[in-house]
């Protein structure tokens, strides 16, 4: 049997001389994995339809629950964030998460629409990546399950004045007033940063890898997953 599907290669593993087992994060039918055969012969056909990042209309063979790919239609490869170590490893941060997140075949047409948008502003974009990727993982953990509060202090709810602490059980935050002691402090302009980003607005490098940094704290502590691609992103830009 023959089936289409829309999807974005998030890995590979070879397996043999010249084949591939790909994870392909799909709009039909989530995350799937197929066979796609001698990839690693120069010239392969199919060279492209093996390589991360890479957006097309896959073809399938399918036997039972195995699948093998056998046609591939490229949409995008998002070529640019090749060209730069910034951009490269924001994208792989946003493939991570789906990898971590969107578990076998669980279809999400807000989660696969949301990685597009993402890897488009990231390769293409003008802002900076790391304002990107912010945005991507604010929106991917509130459909993951996971949003952060960043409405105001969620006891009071004024909005942090002076100081302002996260409280990681909750995914929220509290003014100095209302801490009870759970929670660890940050500033207040992080807090900031991060509400601009939910709002979609763009905000600066500096401000972005403040906001990366609790998120990354928040990943490993809530739902406990850390993002390589993330934690590589943060050491090149401190």
């Amino acid at each position: 049997m023959e089936e289409k599907l829309n999807g974005i290669v998030l890995s590979g593993v070879s397996v043999g001389e010249n084949d591939k087992i790909l994870n392909i994060f799909t709009l039909e039918k989530g995350t799937v994995s197929a066979k796609i055969k001698g990839v690693k012969k120069a010239g392969a056909k199919l060279k492209f339809a093996s390589e991360p990042f890479c957006f097309a209309e896959f073809l399938f063979s399918s036997r039972g629950d195995k699948r093998t790919v056998v046609g591939a239609s490229l949409t995008d490869s998002f070529y640019p964030l090749r060209n730069d170590v910034f951009r490269f490893y924001c994208g792989g941060a946003v493939l991570e998460f789906i990898r971590r997140f969107a578990k076998e075949e669980m279809v999400s047409a807000e989660l696969f629409l949301l990685a597009v948008d993402s890897l488009k502003n990231l390769a293409y974009g003008e802002e900076p990546p790391q304002s990107a990727l912010v945005r991507f993982l604010i929106s991917a953990l509130k459909i993951s399950g996971y949003a952060l509060d960043l409405s105001a202090c969620t006891e009071c709810g004024r909005l942090p004045g002076n100081r302002c602490f996260f409280d990681w059980t909750r995914g929220g935050f509290l003014c100095e007033n209302c801490f009870d002691g759970t929670g660890r402090e940050i500033k207040v302009s992080t807090f900031y940063a991060l509400k601009k980003a939910d709002s979609g607005e763009v905000v600066s490098a500096s401000e972005a890898i403040a906001a990366l940094k609790l998120l990354e704290f928040y990943l490993a502590v809530r739902p406990e997953e850390n993002l390589n691609s993330l934690k590589e992103l943060l050491k090149i830009s401190n």
